[in-house]
């Protein structure tokens, strides 16, 4: 899994995280990282673009939850694949993420 971080030129304090690959239990906690990282920096809204993300195990929808619980709405994923909306619906939890359409 590769992580991709931008700050947004028309409003430093958004920053947009790009995941590109698998994300699973090897790497989860890289993702986690890079939130906790992104929130240290102080921006005041993350949006996770997962459009380029091609598996998804319970492990990094852990860290995606995890994520969106701590932040709230100053969390916006962005393109959440078929897989990850799956997942949550398996798990009853459709919409959780609060996905931007």
């Amino acid at each position: 899994m590769e992580v991709t971080t931008v700050v947004r030129r028309e409003s430093p304090r958004i920053v947009r995280m790009s995941v590109r690959g698998d994300l699973d239990a090897t790497n989860a906690d890289l993702l986690r990282a890079a939130f906790e990282a992104a929130i240290a920096d102080g921006h005041a809204r993350l949006e996770a673009d997962l459009a380029d993300v091609t598996f998804c195990s319970l492990a990094g929808l852990t860290v995606l939850l995890g994520a969106r619980r701590a932040l709230g709405d100053r969390l916006v994923v962005l393109a959440a694949p078929p897989g990850v909306r799956r997942l949550l619906s398996v798990l009853h939890m459709p919409g959780a993420l609060g996905e931007a359409q």
